[in-house]
């Protein structure tokens, strides 16, 4: 075999039906750009400069993966997405939404649709009314009980409009303020739990205004029972105008010890007994009682004058055995 210590330079023509040298491992490194066919590989190596390399390419082969599908084993190779089995038509209308299934790959593997609702219902708790789909639903109020609104995009206010009125039974659980100046009251019964009415329930510092309770009579002159604070006393009117004052506990028990008188007489000796009542009047009324078995006794009684009485008896009653009530008249 003829070796070549120089280079050899073909100076552009073919070097024609040549074979590389073939060896079963890599042969002993001469110089980088060194080439040989690895009979036991079947790739072609290249020595660097440092280490064999094979200069076969990296891409010996081409397998599909998952979603993937590959056409031709040597020239142009074709690679493009596997058929998902989903098939191309368009998905989803006004009255249907699509429904997409979706592998780790991101691949549809089934496209279908869902109907949709095109009607639905609404309630009262009791009774149901179902809405048509592209129906308009009106939220209605009532007549001074509720005010309804489009207010803004997207937006329904419902609340109580400025002038209330309730048609039927209203139940308070918690306090009701009432901040107006005037409350009017149409019933014909008010039930009060509280014990206690408060009148003026604004009034600070000194009292300097009366107050008090007013009875409307259509069209006659309202009366009236009204606490004085100039007098600091209880007053009343039977004509409107004229107010009198309301008797107290103490006027009144004078006034009905100055309509009756009582004493005991009797002393085991004396028939007839004067009595001074002081009450100012013959018209009186005079009974008689036994002061130990509480029976009415009988005697004769005069009326002396307008401030006695003379009462005589058959026989003398014992030591204030005869009890004398005298209760004026008129």
């Amino acid at each position: 075999m003829a070796r070549y210590l120089t280079n050899i330079d073909l100076t552009g023509q073919q070097l024609i039906n040549a074979v590389v040298h073939n060896n079963s491992g890599n042969p002993t490194a001469l110089g980088a750009g060194q080439i040989y066919f690895d009979t036991g590989t079947g790739l072609m190596m290249m020595y660097n400069g440092s280490a064999w390399v094979s200069i076969a390419g990296d891409v010996e082969s081409i397998i599909a993966g998952a979603g993937i599908a590959v056409s031709g084993t040597s020239g142009d190779v074709t690679v493009s997405l596997a058929a998902s089995g989903v098939t191309a038509n368009s998905y989803g209308s006004s009255t249907a939404i699509p429904v997409i299934t979706v592998d780790q790959y991101g691949r549809i593997t089934s496209a279908t649709t869902a109907s949709i609702t095109t009607s639905w219902t609404i309630s009262d708790g009791s009774t149901t009314q179902q809405i048509a789909g592209g129906d308009t639903l009106t939220v209605q109020g009532t007549a001074n009980e509720v005010n309804v609104a489009v207010t803004a995009t997207d937006t329904l206010t419902i609340g109580l409009p400025d002038d209330v009125t309730i048609s039927n039974d209203l139940t308070v659980s918690g306090n009701l303020t009432v901040s107006g100046t005037t409350t009017t009251v149409n019933t014909e019964t008010i039930n009060l739990a509280d014990n206690i009415i408060t009148l003026n329930s604004n009034a600070t510092g000194s009292a300097v205004e009366d107050a008090g309770i007013e009875v409307e009579r259509g069209s006659d002159t309202n009366v009236s029972i009204l606490w004085n604070e100039t007098s600091n006393t209880w007053t009343f009117t039977n004509d409107g105008s004229t107010y009198n004052p309301v008797p107290t506990p103490s006027d009144i028990i004078g006034k009905i010890t100055d309509r009756e008188y009582a004493v005991s007489i009797g002393d085991g000796t004396t028939t007839s007994y004067t009595v001074t009542h002081n009450l100012g009047s013959r018209d009186v009324i005079v009974q008689l009682f036994d002061n130990s078995t509480y029976d009415t006794v009988y005697a004769d009684v005069e009326r002396t004058t307008t401030n006695t009485l003379t009462v005589a008896f058959a026989a003398a009653p014992s030591s204030n055995d005869i009890r004398v009530l005298v209760t004026k008249i008129g």
